[in-house]
């Protein structure tokens, strides 16, 4: 058996990062762009005002023998014009917000610091003295040309389509999304709309699978189940060849029927099949043909959990993420871990912030067949290998499964 840092070192050293598409901004949303994203201009463009109110010079604010100076208003620019004269000592100019600053104003004071005689008024009383440079928004103040914005691997979000839509990137340069094939394997395997019998399962796996991928930000595409039968999994892994990645669950152990590393032997390679772990020692690595192979335990939390810890960063880094792993703490386990593995293992539990720290309670029973153990848990604690018990109050490792990869 060979170790989980190995194990996922061997996996996404044979892991390629996807071509570079191009699509139209509305459509970028969810996914990874594929350049870095420079400043083409300054952002704002120009200076502007941040207020409704008049523009005028600095210095036509100060007020003398304790009377507000009075100034000529000489016109109006409104948002998305510009002024056609400037203004001159002795005058302001009336300006809306996000209009351009007109030529010679160095300061721009709300309306509720004036006192005039209406829109059309021709003065206005400046009843506080205002600095250089008040209410105004410098150009390039958010963004400069030639500045980075938003690096390669940044995942765009509604805030990232804004600030793409205010560069003027009408097409976006993006990873494409992963295709992955997902195959359930067994003869005890039916579908979920069928009745139970006697010796038989329904394919939880798959749909867990397919949910799975999806929230990675990939396109599942389930293949349904191979019988244990050599012929049957030749067949569906004939419909995965143009996928990007397949996952399978079950078939990876060291029964008679486990049948997914031979196909592997006879159609591609087996890089490895066994990690030092639990739950989910039975993990294949390999290719069919050129495809790469993630075969997954067939026990429903070993498929979940082996997931989280080589299928998400399998996925990550074919679709251009330059952060692969969720982040790890510290935590207080309030409950303890009671049952010894001498493989590493990883145990379901909630992780909260209390007084200061991070506290964390085990699920519950911990048996890979529980998937009642996943509905609570955020996290995944790292009991190091060798068999120790955790006692009530010790800390561990935890993988926050809630947060995002990028996450501090």
């Amino acid at each position: 058996m060979i170790s989980v840092e190995e194990a996922l070192a061997r996996i996404l050293a044979e892991i390629p990062t996807l071509p570079t598409i191009h699509v139209p901004l509305p459509e970028a949303l969810g996914l990874v762009l594929a350049e870095d994203v420079i400043a083409q201009e300054d952002i704002p463009p120009f200076n502007n005002s941040a207020m409704d109110g008049f523009a005028l010079l600095s210095q036509d604010s100060k007020i003398h023998a304790a009377q507000p100076p009075r100034l000529r208003v000489t016109g109006s620019v409104a948002a998305g014009y510009v002024a056609d004269h400037a203004v001159e000592p002795g005058t302001a100019m009336r300006i809306m917000t996000g209009a351009p600053v007109p030529p010679g104003a160095d300061t721009v004071i709300q309306v509720e610091l004036t006192r005039h005689g209406g829109p059309e008024s021709d003065w206005v009383e400046i009843l506080q003295e205002v600095e250089p440079g008040n209410n105004i928004r410098p150009a390039g103040e958010d963004m400069q040309r030639g500045q980075l914005i938003l690096p390669r691997g940044t995942e765009i979000g509604a805030w990232e389509i804004g600030v793409l839509a205010t560069l003027g990137w009408a097409s976006v340069p993006v990873t494409r999304q992963a295709r992955v094939a997902i195959l359930g394997t067994g003869d005890e395997v039916i579908e979920i709309d069928q009745p139970l019998q006697p010796g038989k399962i329904r394919n939880s796996n798959s749909y867990l699978l397919e949910a799975a991928v999806q929230r990675a930000g990939a396109l599942p595409q389930r293949l349904g189940v191979a019988l244990d039968t050599v012929e049957s999994l030749r067949e569906k892994f004939s419909q995965a060849l143009n996928a990007d990645l397949i996952l399978t669950s079950g078939g990876v152990s060291v029964g008679d029927f486990d049948l997914v590393k031979n196909i592997m032997s006879e159609q591609g390679e087996v890089n490895f099949w066994r990690i030092n772990m639990r739950p989910g020692k039975p993990v294949a690595f390999g290719h069919i043909g050129t495809v790469p192979l993630l075969g997954l335990p067939g026990n429903p939390v070993s498929s979940a959990v082996t997931f989280e810890l080589f299928g998400r960063p399998v996925l990550r880094k074919l679709q251009g993420h330059t952060h692969l792993l969720k982040p790890q703490v510290e935590v207080t386990v309030e409950d303890g871990v009671q049952e010894r593995a001498m493989r590493r293992h990883y145990v379901r539990a909630y992780v909260t912030w209390h007084n200061g720290h991070f506290v964390a309670r085990t699920t519950g029973n911990q048996g890979s067949h529980m998937m009642t153990s996943l509905l609570q848990a955020n996290a995944l604690l790292i009991v190091p290998e060798g068999g120790a018990i955790v006692q009530p109050g010790e800390t561990l490792k935890a993988i926050m499964l809630d947060w995002p990869e990028n996450a501090s």
